[in-house]
């Protein structure tokens, strides 16, 4: 085995990582209150919604001062952070962004570690983090088993960790444990970056060994009313402003977006007499959902589009099928027979195979995707309808692969 990491092989992994990177952020919910309501250039117009809190060691808390960065508090935690924020904060969009300047710092020096993206949905106890780190580069990237232990081994990967808040509660206490091995135990990662909601990580018992935190604090009352005066939203700000159920949902940046988008789906005198903050969010959500589903897009996909009662169920039965499989991201080859859902449809694949040729290479999926559509669960052409869907921006499209454009949206189309 070489000692050293093919320069080919890193830089492949650095370009695909890139990409990732550059199309989560392009379809993130913020770019597209400015393509839809601003279209203008974020730094024209719209206020960057966010606010820090760090924690360094045992220094004081402070806020981060204007002019510096998340990339300052990543070098002076020597590269070993803990990114905290309430549900909607924009965590996620934090750990991208902090990603993108990672990957530059990358490309100018082949010294510096290779970031990437890892969600722990998938994550098994039975698995040494590092283990199933090399089996995820393996999976998204194609990388062979050895090329990611050695990765590992040279320190040549910063594992950038999301989705912790997914996990049942004992299986995120045994997680964390796995990662404190990871960054204490026999061989170290050098860096290494964790995102997880605060709420979920004061609960648990395991603290992480990083060296510092940040803390994504709620948008003040003065930012809501400052970005929604540069979406040219000030009806929805004279709307909420003398409510604080609504100015409480509102200091989440990812509900504030999907109030500007879909604001003319909500009746508010409704929404403020709802007695419960979930009664409050899930309103919201729904009315997101119908927003997305009704708004008119000259698509490259459909001539004419599905109608929006077609649509919905096609969603649901996605997001129903990943939350079972435990996946945060989706590619066409992922539909297995496990899809089916009663045992009539079951027999119906196992004997369309068998009659199908023998059940010849290729012609097994033919058959499930078959009795998919024929029971309503997916559109005859299902690659056209998850590029309709990002269209839509239901979903957001990586590579070959899919996802929700937040979890929130799968996770309650899950529900429906």
């Amino acid at each position: 085995m070489s000692t050293k990491i093919n320069r080919h092989l890193a830089n492949k992994l650095l370009e695909a990582v890139k990409r990732e990177v550059n199309q989560r952020l392009e379809q993130s919910l913020h770019n597209a209150v400015l393509i839809d309501l601003c279209k203008e250039k974020p730094s024209e117009r719209m206020p960057k919604l966010c606010d820090f809190e760090v924690k360094i060691g045992n220094r004081p808390n402070f806020r981060l001062p204007p002019g510096k960065s998340v990339t300052h508090i990543f070098d002076e935690t020597d590269g070993k952070l803990l990114i905290l924020g309430a549900l909607g904060s924009g965590k996620t969009t934090v750990m991208v962004e902090l990603a993108k300047e990672l990957i530059n710092r990358a490309q100018n020096d082949p010294e510096q570690p290779i970031p990437v993206l890892f969600d722990l949905l998938s994550w098994k106890k039975s698995l040494s983090l590092a283990d199933w780190i090399v089996a995820e580069l393996k999976l998204k990237y194609g990388i062979q088993d050895k090329i990611g232990k050695q990765l590992i081994q040279q320190q040549k990967l910063l594992p950038l960790l999301d989705g912790l808040d997914e996990l049942e509660p004992r299986q995120r206490e045994l997680c964390l444990q796995a990662i404190n091995r990871l960054v204490v135990g026999e061989n170290p990662v050098k860096h290494l970056v964790v995102c997880t909601p605060l709420e979920d990580y004061k609960r648990c018992k395991t603290r992480l060994r990083l060296q510092g935190a940040i803390y994504l604090r709620p948008l003040t009352e003065a930012q809501i009313k400052e970005y929604l005066v540069g979406a040219s939203s000030l009806q929805l700000w004279y709307a909420i402003e003398e409510d604080p159920n609504l100015l409480e949902l509102a200091k989440a940046p990812l509900f504030l977006c999907m109030m500007t988008l879909a604001y003319e789906e909500i009746l508010i005198q409704a929404w403020k007499r709802l007695p419960s903050k979930e009664e409050r969010l899930k309103y919201l959500l729904n009315a997101y959902v119908r927003f997305l589903l009704t708004r008119k897009i000259k698509s490259r996909y459909y001539g004419k589009e599905p109608r929006p009662e077609a649509t919905r169920p096609w969603l649901v039965f996605l997001a129903k099928r990943m939350k079972e499989d435990k996946q945060v991201e989706f590619a066409m080859s992922q539909i297995q027979p496990d899809w089916l859902q009663t045992n009539a449809q079951k027999s119906m694949y196992r004997l369309g195979v068998g009659v199908t040729l023998g059940g010849i290479a290729g012609m097994g999926g033919f058959v499930l995707r078959y009795i998919l559509w024929r029971n309503g669960y997916i559109p005859w052409n299902y690659a056209r309808f998850l590029g309709f869907a990002t269209e839509k921006r239901f979903l957001q499209k990586v590579g070959d692969r899919f996802r929700f454009t937040h979890e929130l949206i799968g996770q309650h189309l899950a529900q429906m």
